[in-house]
């Protein structure tokens, strides 16, 4: 893993979040590129002069941020863009190749009724980077047990599953696969990848209304240390990433989120 980017928003959670990374990046001795949650793009903000003053500030507010942080702060690399927060992470990845984004659950919004914010949600719907949610105000722990909970075990591309392997190799964490069988359960969801069926310990059923229920019907017995989902676009957690906030009602966990992008 060469390069992890952490998008940094003007909530209180900042600091920690970056602190979080910077643990990520220090295990896999990946570098570590910092971007303005809520860069420049707006209709204010098309005065090329307006646009740049901002986009300084902006930088400047963030650099001062990691400088408080960390002692490390000359090994943080700065992205700043004009563009839009999903365009710029496109741009970047396209430019240099980003493994993995790390957020925290809300950059920018306070609401405690919300699990992910605009920007975490946005991030995970929007890239087709996998994502580590980090639980809030926490601090990186190697995971020791890891639970990937789906509806269906078919992965459509083995890059799908890199992120989980070098986590669970580097940490020799233990996995364990939860099927969660939700209404319309098909047949060909049990066709699970061989390659995951060798990695697991043990492969758990449930039959729930949603994959979050079935999560919690097995969260408190197995008590993972960190929980992996697939994003599709029709699959986990479609009906959740119709929009960008995810709202605890609907899902919620207190541990890292590893989100990986299956394609269709």
């Amino acid at each position: 893993m060469h390069n992890i980017l952490v998008p940094i928003g003007v909530s209180k959670y900042a600091k920690t979040t970056l602190l979080y990374s910077i643990d990520v990046a220090r295990h896999f001795e990946s570098n570590v590129y910092v971007i303005d949650a809520y860069p420049v793009f707006s209709t204010l903000a098309t005065i090329t002069n307006v646009s740049s003053k901002l986009q300084s500030e902006n930088i400047s507010r963030i650099k001062k941020m990691v400088s408080s942080a960390t002692t490390e702060a000359d090994k943080i690399k700065f992205v700043s863009s004009e563009q839009d927060l999903i365009g710029a992470i496109k741009k970047l990845d396209q430019t240099i190749g980003i493994d993995l984004i790390v957020t925290a659950t809300l950059n920018n919004d306070i609401n405690h009724d919300i699990f992910l914010g605009k920007i975490a949600g946005s991030l995970i719907k929007r890239t087709k980077i996998p994502v580590l949610v980090a639980p809030v105000e926490s601090t990186f722990e190697a995971p020791k047990k890891m639970l990937l909970a789906f509806k269906t075990g078919e992965v459509k591309a083995s890059s799908t599953l890199n992120y989980l392997v070098l986590f669970q190799d580097h940490f020799k964490a233990k996995l364990k696969l939860l099927l969660v069988k939700v209404p319309g359960f098909a047949h060909r969801n049990h066709q699970l990848d061989d390659g995951l069926m060798q990695r697991a310990e043990q492969l758990l059923f449930s039959s729930n209304a949603t994959v979050y229920q079935g999560v919690l019907e097995h969260f408190q017995e197995h008590k993972p240390d960190m929980l992996v989902a697939f994003k599709r676009e029709r699959g986990f957690f479609e009906k959740l990433w119709e929009t960008d906030i995810i709202f605890k009602k609907d899902f919620y966990c207190t541990v890292p989120l590893l989100v990986l992008k299956n394609k269709d």
